[in-house]
């Protein structure tokens, strides 16, 4: 994606309110990020997560649909799809679980370092998904940093939850223009670029 091919948003919120976002942060949104890198420096590194955070508290990682055990050797290429989630329940949640005694039981769709050479210390878009818990935990951290979303998804929120961001929307800008939450809520996105680098203060 080309730096040229996207429109901006910049929301300030009076309080943290994260809660009207999740959709978007659980559907998958971009980041952008030198590509090569290992899952643990892509989270610790750049975006500054504490390594007990994600050593205890983020569970199970799906690299390119496939489970991670070792996330200093899983390597984020350009394009892939990192998806987070705290501790499933069940069966299911345990096989899928990093480092769990079940993870036997699918070690054919365990995911397997492989070369990334060609793609180290070159920029790419990686696409994050977060689950359950880790939503309200890491989305706040992401939205801050900024995230680019499809044009629809931003519509859809806008105008779904129109009367909700009203209240807790404090200063909204687009393409570095002042806009008034009325306005985002009528807006018109069809004729917009595809992508949308969207930002939340508070």
């Amino acid at each position: 994606m080309k730096d040229h091919t996207y429109s901006t948003l910049s929301l300030t919120l009076d309080k943290e309110s994260f809660s009207s976002f999740f959709p978007i942060l659980q559907q998958g949104f971009l980041i952008k990020i030198l590509v090569g890198v290992s899952i643990k420096n892509l989270l610790c590194e750049h975006h500054k997560m504490e390594a007990d955070y994600l050593a205890e508290r983020i569970k199970t990682i799906f690299l390119d649909g496939k489970p991670v055990d070792d996330v200093e050797t899983a390597l984020v290429k350009d394009g892939s799809t990192v998806a987070l989630s705290a501790a499933m329940p069940g069966l299911v949640g345990s096989t899928f679980r990093r480092g769990s005694h079940l993870s036997a039981f699918r070690s054919g769709i365990t995911y397997q370092e492989e070369d990334a050479t060609s793609d180290t210390h070159k920029k790419g878009m990686v696409k994050i998904k977060l689950f359950n818990l880790l939503t309200g935990e890491l989305g706040p951290m992401f939205l801050k940093e900024g995230i680019w979303v499809k044009k629809e998804h931003v519509a859809d929120l806008l105008k779904d939850r129109a009367d909700i961001l009203r209240s807790f929307i404090s200063h909204a800008e687009k393409d570095g223009q002042e806009m008034d939450t009325e306005q985002m809520a009528v807006m018109n996105w069809s004729k917009e670029p595809e992508n949308v680098h969207l930002r939340v203060l508070v």
